[in-house]
C-alpha cells in the first residue's frame, strides 16, 4: 500500500509505524513511548497509622491476658487459703470432741487456772493455722481461736486464817478478802448464733450459776482470721457438743 500524504503507516494495529516529514520512524498507537502514562506502583509494606493501630490492639489484648492471668492467680490463693482455714477448724473441732466431755470447756476455755492437769496445761482457746499469716492484732500470733458462751465474773473470796476463839468478841483469826476475774460458763450468755441463752444442764431453767463443771449441751464457735491477699479474711464454724449418754444415765 502506497503512503497518502505526508505519513505512511506501515505495519498493522499496535505495531505499527509512521514516517513523519523528516523520514524518519515513530512507534505509535499502544507502542507509542510518546505521551505514554505509566500505572502507579503497588504499595508494599504498612503506613505508620497501620503499625499504631496494630500496636494498640495488640497492646489491649496483651493487658487483658495478664489481667486474667493475675485474676486466675488471685482466686487460686484464695481457694487454698479457705481451704487451709476450713481444715484447721475442723481439726480443731475433732480435737475437742476426743477430750472427755466434762473436760473441754475448761481445757478450751480463756482460763489458765482451771485446766484440769493443772494451770496452764491444757490447749487453751487459741490455736496455730500453717500457711496462713495472722492479723497485725492477732492475740499471741495465732489464726485460730474457740469461743464458749462464757463471761469473765468477778468473784469475791473471803477466808478465815489463825485463830481459835470461841467466844464473841475474841479477837483471834484473819479475814482476807480477794478479788478476781474468772471465766464462767453461763446460761444467761446472749448469743443467737450459739442459740443462747438456753438451759445448759438440763434443769430447765436459765439461770446466772456457773455450769462449767454440770453441762448437757456445750456450744461452741472455732473462728480463724488470716490476713489474706485480698486483706482481712475470716472463716468461722458454730457448732453444739452435747453429752447424751451422760444425761441418760443421770
Amino acid at each position: 500500500m502506497g503512503p497518502r500524504g505526508k505519513h505512511a503507516l506501515e505495519g498493522d494495529g499496535a505495531c505499527a509505524t509512521r514516517v513523519n516529514e523528516m523520514g524518519s520512524r515513530e512507534r505509535c498507537g499502544r507502542g507509542s513511548l510518546r505521551g505514554k502514562v505509566r500505572a502507579p506502583r503497588a504499595r508494599s509494606g504498612l503506613t505508620i497509622v497501620e503499625v499504631v493501630v496494630a500496636l494498640s490492639v495488640m497492646i489491649v489484648a496483651a493487658s487483658i491476658f495478664c489481667q486474667m492471668l493475675l485474676t486466675t492467680s488471685r482466686l487460686r490463693q484464695i481457694n487454698r487459703e479457705n481451704a487451709l482455714a476450713t481444715d484447721a477448724a475442723r481439726v480443731q473441732l475433732e480435737r475437742i470432741r476426743n477430750r472427755p466431755f466434762l473436760e473441754i470447756y475448761k481445757s478450751y476455755n480463756e482460763e489458765l487456772a482451771d485446766d484440769p492437769g493443772g494451770q496452764g496445761t491444757g490447749p487453751g482457746h487459741l490455736f496455730t493455722v500453717d500457711g496462713l499469716t495472722p492479723l497485725d492484732d492477732a492475740p499471741q500470733g495465732k489464726c485460730g481461736r474457740v469461743r464458749f458462751p462464757s463471761s469473765q465474773v468477778q468473784v469475791t473470796t473471803t477466808t478465815t486464817s489463825g485463830g481459835g476463839g470461841k467466844l464473841k468478841g475474841a479477837g483471834g483469826g484473819t479475814t482476807t478478802t480477794t478479788t478476781t476475774l474468772q471465766w464462767q460458763l453461763r446460761e444467761d450468755f446472749q448469743d443467737e448464733e450459739l442459740g443462747m441463752p438456753r438451759d445448759l444442764n438440763g434443769n430447765n431453767v436459765v439461770d446466772t450459776a456457773n455450769h462449767s463443771a454440770d453441762y448437757l449441751i456445750l456450744p461452741v464457735r472455732i473462728t480463724v482470721e488470716w490476713k489474706g491477699v485480698s486483706g482481712p479474711r475470716r472463716i468461722e464454724l458454730v457448732t453444739q457438743l452435747g453429752d447424751f449418754k451422760r444425761e441418760d444415765d443421770g
